[in-house]
């Protein structure tokens, strides 16, 4: 019997794998054949002189400049920075543009001379006011080298000394530094320009006053058509001009301050000595003899400076921020509104809370914010009464009986804040009875009149003079 012969498909299989494998025996033969031809030792070794040449190669590559793209390239001057200095500076005083420092290192270079801070903050801060026969324009011009000497009108003049205060150059230092050329160029301007002269005793006064080696500050004069005037002198800060026989009075701020900086305001850095100084300075630099309704500032910017001082416990600080709120601000809404009710004057409340938090024991900087405005006192508040409760002092025992009247108190002080209030300008109010008893149970004095020329910054003692008796 025949069988059927079976296949087996691995055959195949085990066919193939042996003809690969002959063909790979093959192709390792001839690639040991190749190996078999090449030289042994792998990469030749270099010579001394190749290598030698090779090093130094390597070493003046690391010495070549590194390629730098086009955007980091050295930038071409322009030709307004090729200019001389003295073309730039002209440039620069003809714009009056205290941006164009900051347009270019170059510029910023060229410009940032102690002689430009100097003319910027002589012409923000005069007033110049026309008059008639002004023959003080020489003496003038040659105070503002080198700059043209050229009127700004009221607008411009503002909005310069804005862009003057917020630079950083413009420091108390620099602006005081520059009162005695304000105070001469108002002396020119005001009495020497208008045709004033003085006899021999008078002029020799005048002489000694300007050379700092004379008390006197009071002078008289005559013009050409025989009327007789007196120039009354408060060195760097006022010039008062009188007529005898009109009996017209002309009195020019040294300082005419037209603004405060928001950056001076907040005390955004802390209120330092120097920042105080220079509040102080532009306040007394205003005076209190005008309004001040067109002096502009941030109102936002003093509360939040006020919330500052409160924080920090500046008591210093805090007593100029509420002299300059409450004057520009009483100012500005009696202007506003002729109904003093609905213009009357305010602190936020939110003020007395911080000063109970920060105050502990000491009412001093309660006591400040009482003196802007006791009306905004919150009546009726627990935190404030038991602070109160717990000085156990006559201040404390005053407060507490003040709030109880305090709602009807509110509403006298706002019909007529001058006569009503417990306090105006600083000034207490001894005619009614809160005003009375605090004058006496607290302070124990009879007056506290009013606080805007009280100041721990006179700029007036700066005007040194000599005494006759002095060495030389």
């Amino acid at each position: 019997m025949e069988l059927t012969p079976i296949r087996v498909r691995g055959r195949r299989k085990r066919r193939a794998a042996t003809k690969t494998k002959s063909l790979d025996e093959k192709e390792n033969g001839e690639s040991k054949a190749v190996a078999l031809r090449r030289p042994k030792g792998g990469r030749p070794m270099m010579s001394f002189a190749d290598k030698a040449a090779s090093q130094s190669q390597a070493v003046a590559r690391s010495h070549m400049p590194k390629k730098t793209s086009s955007a980091k390239r050295r930038r071409k001057l322009s030709r307004l920075e090729c200019l001389p200095v003295e073309l730039i500076e002209k440039i620069f005083l003809y714009s009056l543009d205290v941006d164009l420092p900051r347009s270019s290192p170059a510029l910023a270079a060229a410009l940032s001379r102690e002689r430009m801070y100097r003319v910027f903050i002589l012409l923000s801060f005069w007033n110049d006011v026309p008059v008639e026969n002004d023959a003080a324009q020489p003496a003038i011009a040659r105070i503002l080298a080198p700059a043209e000497y050229e009127r700004l009108d009221e607008e411009r003049r503002k909005a310069l000394q804005s862009d003057v205060l917020r630079c950083r150059w413009c420091t108390v230092q620099r602006i005081l530094g520059q009162l005695p050329e304000l105070m001469n160029l108002a002396i020119q301007k005001y009495w020497l320009g208008v045709g004033i002269t003085m006899d021999v005793t008078n002029q020799q006064a005048f002489d000694n006053f300007l050379a700092k080696d004379g008390d006197t500050r009071i002078f008289e004069g005559t013009d050409s058509n025989g009327n007789h005037y007196t120039l009354s002198v408060i060195p760097l800060l006022s010039i008062t001009v009188t007529c005898a026989e009109t009996q017209e009075v002309n009195t020019h701020r040294i300082l005419s301050v037209k603004g405060f900086p928001d950056g001076l305001l907040r005390g955004d850095d802390g209120f330092s000595d120097d920042d105080i100084a220079y509040l102080e300075t532009l306040r007394t630099g205003h005076g209190f003899d005008a309004p001040g309704t067109d002096v502009s500032f941030s109102r936002d910017a003093l509360q939040q400076g006020i919330h500052n001082a409160l924080v920090e416990h500046n008591s210093r600080a805090l007593c100029t921020l509420l002299k300059i709120d409450e004057y520009f601000t009483r100012h500005r809404l009696e202007s506003e509104g002729t109904d003093p009710s609905a213009s009357s004057y305010s602190i936020p409340p939110e003020h007395f809370h911080t000063a109970v938090t920060i105050a502990g024991d000491d009412p001093t900087i309660f006591q400040l914010l009482l003196r802007a405005n006791a009306e905004s006192l919150p009546a009726d508040d627990s935190a404030i009464t038991q602070w109160a409760m717990d000085l156990h002092s006559a201040f404390g025992s005053w407060l507490l009986d003040f709030m109880v009247q305090l709602p009807e108190h509110i509403d006298a002080a706002r019909a007529n804040p001058r006569t009503a209030g417990l306090f105006y300008m600083g000034r207490a109010n001894h005619d009614i009875e809160p005003g009375r008893r605090y004058l006496d149970e607290v302070l124990g004095v009879t007056e506290l009149s009013s606080w805007m020329d009280e100041t721990e910054f006179d700029v007036t003692s700066l005007w040194e003079t000599e005494s006759p008796d002095s060495p030389s």
